[in-house]
Parts: structure tokens; C-alpha cells; sequence
């Protein structure tokens, strides 16, 4: 029986640098047929090599193939260029990858250099296949801040290279964009304006900075200028999320006529709304209806129709908390009470353990406003404070001397 040799993933920056080592050892851009016939006559008479042009074209592009090839080629490739193995190789780029990295970024926060287009270019080529190219972007965003590159900074933005429909890559580019919420936690008006010039047209700066930052603490400050500025036409569920901040802020002005616009508009959309709604907003859209309208239904009927213990958590996290900041009595929808799960069974990652790390503070709180302390006690125990989102931090602080 044939076997056909094993095939294994060559990443785009791996193909990057077998082109460009092609180019300074055999004197040729791969580019077409013709190219590939040259290369695999070359490795032919010059390495004794054998690789059919077929596969070569197959391999960079020039017709259709997998991002795979065989053992075989790529070590056979690899040993053309020097290396004793595909494996040797990629050690080899990634190290100098690596190195040219932190050089380039070295010599521009020195200002010596300014290498915008390059840095540009490897931004593009990142596919955040591994948390390494997350924390090189928050370098080169964290270059940008430093050096005041806002141009770079502005392309960054503009690149469409990221798959921003992804719930990975977004959280990732909110690893990425974390030193830009610093700044405007600390009051840096160049880099809250630059934000601002990106709400109403940049749907990067729109899920990121707008919908994972929330800032509740600044929607008179920074972080209200950018919900007047948003569009609500880039990503689905904006002109939700828009008038839910914006009830929260008018509610917090005693403003309850406006709020009441605002909720009447946020009903309409979710009753006209066919598609997915995320649980975060679906709790705080109950949590308005329960204390402007004193319905209780909507809280059972939304979370009856969730599907999953995350949802479910995210849910109740935001549907208790709203209570709880304006000095509602959270005992009334009794659902914290009732829901059951199994905390051990379940993975969750990074930011659904700071999530859920809120929702125990909450049961704590609902326990102890029943007065039922050894309950509240064994919610409480179950904080963990190595898990706290940011923009939360403050909160969770008041909440466990409230507790403790």
C-alpha cells in the first residue's frame, strides 16, 4: 500500500522567509510557474535536491493548496538554505524574528530610527495564533503612546487583517489596547481625543475600547464623549449597547424621563431583534425594565432562553449589579437563588473568571440581605482576587468591605 508522506502547517511568516532566503541564495522572486520550474531546476543542479515545481507552486501560492505541506519538502527546502531540518529552521526565523523585533522597536522609542511601514507590516502578518504576537502588538501600541506615533497608531486601526467577528481576537486586541485605556484613565486628553476622532467610522476601536473597556465611572468624562460619538450602523448590536450606557447615565442624572426613551427604544430592538443579543446586554436590559417598569417577567423569560452556564453568569452578573449600584433590594427577582451549577466541571477562561468572580460577590450580597450569613459566607469563599476586571476594580473593593 502508497502512503503519502505527512503533511504539517507552515505558518504565513514561515513562507515569508523561505521566499525571502530563496531570493538571497538562488537569486530568485517567487512569483510565478515559471519561477518555481527555475527554483526546482536550481535545487536540482546546485543542492542535488529534488522538489517537482508542481509542489512548489502548491507550496507558495501560485495555485490552489492547503497551508500544509509534507515533511519531506519542507525539510528538504529547509536543507537547501542551510538548515539541517524544517524544524532547525523555524527555531532560526522565529529566534531572529524575535530579536529583529525588539531591536526595531528599541531603536524607535529611542527615536533613531521610524520604521512605520515595517512595524505595519508585521502587524498585518500577526494571526494571534500564540499570546507572543498579542503582547508584540501591546509593545508596539505601547511605542506608539510612548513616542506620540499617532499616524502608526491611526493604521493600526484602519488594518483589516484582524477577524474582529471573532470572540478570541477581540479579547486579545483588549490585551493588546490595555495601555490605551490606562491613558485615559489617567486624563491624557491627546490619546481621549485621538479615541474620539475613531468612534464614529473604526469598528476595531468600537468593540474594543467602547464595548470590552466599559467604563461606567466616566460616562460624564472620556468615556460618555465617545457613546455621543459612536455609530451605531458598524457592529450589530451597538445602538443596544449605546442606549443601555446611555439610560445608565441619565438614570444617574435622575433624568428618568429621557431614561424612559432610552428603554422604550431598547425594548423595541429587542423585540424586533431575530438574531443573537450577548447576555451581558440581555441583563442589563432586564435589570432597567425591573426598576423603571417593575417587571419581573422579562428576568424569567430571557433567562429561561438561555442556553449555557456562561450566558447564564453573564446574565445575572449584569442584571444584579445595576441593582445593586443604585440601591435596589436584589432579593426581588429570586433567580441567584435558584440557579445551580458546577463551578469545578466547567473551563472558563480569563475574563468569564473575572465575570465570574463578580457573580459570587453578588450571591454574597444576595445572601447577606437575607440575612443568611453561612450561605453568604461560603459565596464569599469562593472569590478569588487574583481575578478582577479593571474597570470593575474600584467596585469589587467597596463590595468586599461591604462584606468583610
Amino acid at each position: 500500500m502508497f502512503y503519502m508522506p505527512a503533511s504539517i502547517p507552515i505558518s504565513a511568516n514561515e513562507k515569508k522567509w523561505f521566499l525571502k532566503l530563496i531570493h538571497e541564495v538562488y537569486e530568485i522572486h517567487i512569483v510565478d510557474a515559471y519561477s518555481c520550474q527555475r527554483l526546482s531546476d536550481e535545487l536540482v543542479s546546485r543542492a542535488r535536491i529534488s522538489i517537482s515545481y508542481n509542489t512548489l507552486r502548491r507550496l507558495f501560492g501560485i495555485i490552489k493548496g492547503s497551508q500544509q505541506a509534507s515533511r519531506f519538502t519542507l525539510d528538504s527546502l529547509s536543507k537547501s538554505l542551510g538548515y539541517s531540518d524544517f524544524d532547525n529552521f523555524q527555531v532560526a526565523v522565529n529566534q531572529f524574528e524575535v530579536d529583529y523585533f525588539n531591536q526595531l522597536l528599541i531603536l524607535n522609542r529611542l527615536k533613531k530610527r521610524k520604521d512605520d511601514e515595517i512595524i505595519l507590516r508585521i502587524v498585518h502578518d500577526f494571526q494571534f495564533a500564540s499570546w507572543d504576537e498579542v503582547y508584540q502588538l501591546k509593545s508596539i501600541v505601547d511605542l506608539c503612546l510612548e513616542v506620540e506615533n499617532y499616524s502608526l497608531l491611526a493604521n493600526i486601526f484602519q488594518l483589516e487583517s484582524f477577524n474582529l467577528r471573532s470572540d478570541e481576537v477581540i479579547w486579545k486586541l483588549y490585551v493588546s489596547f490595555q495601555s490605551i485605556f490606562i491613558q485615559c484613565k489617567l486624563g491624557n486628553l491627546q490619546v481621549i481625543d485621538f479615541i474620539a476622532q475613531l468612534m464614529p467610522t473604526n469598528e476595531m476601536a468600537q468593540r474594543t475600547l467602547l464595548q470590552l473597556y466599559v467604563d461606567e465611572d466616566e460616562l460624564d468624562g472620556y468615556y460618555g464623549q465617545w457613546l455621543a460619538l459612536v455609530s451605531i450602523d458598524l457592529v450589530e448590536d451597538m445602538e443596544m449597547f449605546r442606549n443601555l450606557m446611555l439610560m445608565h447615565q441619565a438614570v444617574q442624572h435622575q433624568q428618568f424621563p429621557v431614561a424612559m426613551k432610552y428603554l422604550d427604544r431598547c425594548n423595541q430592538i429587542y423585540s424586533e431583534l431575530n438574531k443573537y443579543l450577548h447576555p451581558i446586554l440581555l441583563g442589563r436590559l432586564a435589570a432597567w425594565n425591573l426598576m423603571l417598569m417593575n417587571d419581573q417577567m422579562l428576568s424569567f423569560s430571557i433567562f429561561k432562553d438561555l442556553s449555557n452556564v456562561k450566558d447564564h453568569l453573564f446574565f445575572l452578573v449584569f442584571f444584579y449589579r445595576l441593582q445593586v449600584i443604585f440601591d435596589r433590594d436584589i432579593t426581588v427577582v429570586d433567580l441567584m437563588e435558584k440557579f445551580k451549577f458546577d463551578d469545578l466541571s466547567i473551563s472558563f477562561s480569563f475574563y468569564e473568571k473575572e465575570n465570574l468572580n463578580v457573580y459570587y460577590l453578588l450571591k454574597a450580597r444576595y445572601f447577606l440581605q437575607k440575612k443568611r450569613l453561612a450561605e453568604k459566607a461560603k459565596a464569599l469563599s469562593k472569590f478569588n482576587p487574583l481575578y478582577k476586571y479593571s474597570c470593575l476594580n474600584d467596585w469589587v473593593d467597596q463590595q468586599l468591605l461591604i462584606l468583610n
